[in-house]
Order: structure tokens, then C-alpha cells, then sequence
């Protein structure tokens, strides 16, 4: 780590990861509830022998960032302006495939695409929560 900061870069070819209206709070960007069945984050854990039971929350896994960042944006009340209804779905723009948000980001980061998410005011607004700032860096 170095004192200065790192130059500004142009965003080329970037896509738009999530686009977001106004009041997106920190519940929004890292939910402490639970881990929805069928969520990236819920396929890690299960991959690790772990049972639907056992997921427990994002609240109570706070300390594992693999947890956490499959968790971003994983709130069911988030409202993507990309998609039809809430929850934590966004659009794979090349191929218009509806996916979870961290499945998506993934997919870009894969293909070294930079990422951009569009919100309105008070966007991070709420409590304080680290993982709100967290979460979309390393997604």
C-alpha cells in the first residue's frame, strides 16, 4: 500500500451492473437476514456440506467475505429498474439472461469487463454497515 493515490482511469467498455432508483439503504446493499435457499451465497455453503439449516444468516457470517460478497445486493426487496420485480436478480447484458447479481458480476469480471452500478440519492443511507462498502469492491 502507497501513499499516493492511484491515477483515474476512463471506464471503457464498462457495463451497467444494477440500476438503481433512489433510498438504496445498507439493508439493500448487504442484508443481515437470511440465506435465501437457492442464493450464490447458499450454493457456497452448500458445496462445503453444509444444510439448509445450517446457512444460518449474512448477519452471522460476517467474518467469511466469500459469504458476504456473494451477498451483496442479495435483499429481496432491492429494486433493479432492469428487472420486472423485486429482488436480487439483475440482466447479463450481452445475452439479456436474467441472473443473481454476484452470478452476473462474475460473469464480467470473467470476461475482464469494468462494472458500473447507477443509483440515485441517499444511496448507502442507514445504519452503518462495512459490508455496504465492501461487498461492491469485490464483486
Amino acid at each position: 500500500m502507497t501513499r499516493e493515490l492511484p491515477r483515474i482511469q476512463a471506464l471503457v467498455g464498462a457495463k451497467v451492473l444494477l440500476f438503481l432508483g433512489d433510498s438504496v439503504t445498507t439493508d439493500h446493499i448487504s442484508p443481515a437476514g437470511s440465506i435465501g435457499r437457492t442464493s450464490p451465497a447458499a450454493r457456497f455453503l452448500a458445496l462445503r456440506g453444509l444444510t439448509p439449516r445450517e446457512f444460518n444468516s449474512y448477519g452471522s457470517r460476517r467474518g467469511n467475505d466469500a459469504i458476504m460478497a456473494r451477498g451483496t445486493f442479495a435483499n429481496i426487496r432491492l429494486v433493479n429498474k432492469f428487472m420486472s420485480k423485486p429482488g436480487p436478480k439483475t440482466i447479463y447484458l450481452p445475452t439479456n439472461e436474467e441472473m443473481d447479481v454476484f452470478d452476473c458480476a462474475q460473469r464480467y469480471i470473467n470476461q475482464q469487463t469494468p462494472l458500473i452500478i447507477i443509483a440515485g440519492k441517499d444511496y448507502g443511507s442507514g445504519s452503518s454497515r462495512d459490508w455496504a462498502a465492501k461487498g461492491p469492491f469485490l464483486l
